[in-house]
């Protein structure tokens, strides 16, 4: 990929890679392949029931003949310019792995974890934070997600761990995988930032229903709450259970 900063150009090799289930949406393919194909970069996809062993799985084809590897996931929406805007940041601040904002799917957090913190606990930040293009963080995400492959390379294997609470259970107080990786990363002596102008989407599935209350006509509904609780949203109209 040629990247251009001022009056710099350096042609550095990118590795763009997907851990993918074997349907998706195609709505975030088409995204990837119309962001990546300006730059002369085609994805990668390695397609597993286990996100973790897929994403290491075609981590470790490119990590020797790359200079940097893009992760993505299957419900990010970005463009060409997310992607040129993130690798110039990366650069310029010297991060071994930068990620831009993303909120998380059916939440009103974003994806990241001051240093320090509880990846449980919830926080805020002033907006002094962000006065700075990049801040350091513990973890991150990779729905869009640029790693140094020297930097990779001082991790052990295997890079992504999930671990039960202490009850054995995956109900909260237990690490997932891609958590696993960020503490290896950083407990490798790597560093992570925060791209803090620098935001994706992150799509998500959404149930409409009819409604004779809201201006709209409609009132929406995300599809965990429907299948949890079998009930439509108290504004819908014409639901039968």
């Amino acid at each position: 990929m040629l990247l251009r900063i001022g009056e710099v150009e350096a042609e550095v090799r990118v590795a763009a890679v997907m851990s993918t289930p074997r349907l998706g949406f195609t709505d975030n393919f088409f995204c990837v392949a119309r962001a990546l194909a300006p730059h002369g970069i085609s994805p990668i996809k390695v397609t597993s029931a286990f996100w973790g062993q897929a994403l290491q799985m075609v981590m470790e084809k490119v990590v020797d003949t790359s200079d940097v590897i893009l992760t993505f996931d299957y419900d990010v929406v970005f463009s060409a310019r997310t992607v040129e805007a993130l690798l110039a940041l990366m650069l310029q601040s010297g991060m071994d792995a930068i990620a831009p904002l993303q909120t998380k799917r059916e939440a009103n957090t974003i994806m990241l974890s001051k240093p320090g913190a509880s990846q449980d606990a919830e926080g805020t930040v002033d907006n002094a934070w962000f006065g700075k293009p990049v801040q350091p963080i513990d973890t991150a995400h990779f729905g869009c997600t640029f790693l140094r492959t020297s930097a990779l390379k001082r991790l052990q294997k295997p890079w992504f761990v999930e671990q039960a609470n202490d009850e054995g259970t995956f109900t909260g107080g237990h690490q997932d995988a891609d958590i696993g990786f960020w503490k290896a990363w950083r407990a490798a002596g790597n560093s992570l930032g925060a791209a803090t102008a620098i935001s994706v989407g992150h799509a998500e599935l959404m149930i409409t229903w009819p409604s004779r209350t809201t201006a709209s006509g409609k009132v929406q509904q995300h599809t965990t709450e429907f299948w949890t609780t079998d009930k439509a949203p108290k504004d819908s109209w014409g639901y039968v259970s």
